[in-house]
């Protein structure tokens, strides 16, 4: 199955999340996704673009641009912002009230891959179709 590679840009508003969870939803399901995929890569993407918004972004007229592509059998979206990431520190094992977003998507994705760099953050998230050879869980023995 053919995926041409599929690009969208939005402005850093939190009114735009739809749009991006919109944008994965169907690349997903034309990527050959079934509902439980789509579900997990549009809760992703809702993550990886609020933060961006949050986190990435000084203005709402600041933009964010979302990709998606076929890496074999891996359906890769990339979330570029213009911020600058800056992990933060807990102590003692405590769990800020924010920032779980990336453990979040780290349990619904296959590859998670955050990239600081001087001119903003790319994250890259990727599923695989459980469908393909060392994709999914292997069955009990």
């Amino acid at each position: 199955m053919a995926f041409d590679r599929r690009e969208h840009q939005l402005s850093a508003d939190l009114v735009r999340v739809k749009e991006a969870r919109d944008f994965a939803e169907q690349c997903a399901l034309d990527f050959g996704f079934g509902v439980d995929e789509r579900y997990e890569l549009r809760l992703s993407m809702s993550e990886a673009v609020t933060n961006a918004v949050q986190h990435g972004s000084s203005s709402e007229e600041d933009p964010i641009w979302l990709s998606a592509m076929a890496e074999g059998d891996v359906l890769a979206f990339y979330v570029r912002d213009t911020g600058r990431f800056i992990p933060r520190v807990t102590r003692g094992g405590e769990l800020p009230e924010s920032g779980r977003g990336l453990e979040f998507m780290r349990r619904l994705m296959d590859e998670v891959d955050l990239r600081p760099s001087p001119d903003g953050t790319l994250l890259r998230f990727a599923k695989r179709r459980m469908d393909s050879p060392g994709g999914g869980l292997s069955p009990p023995m």
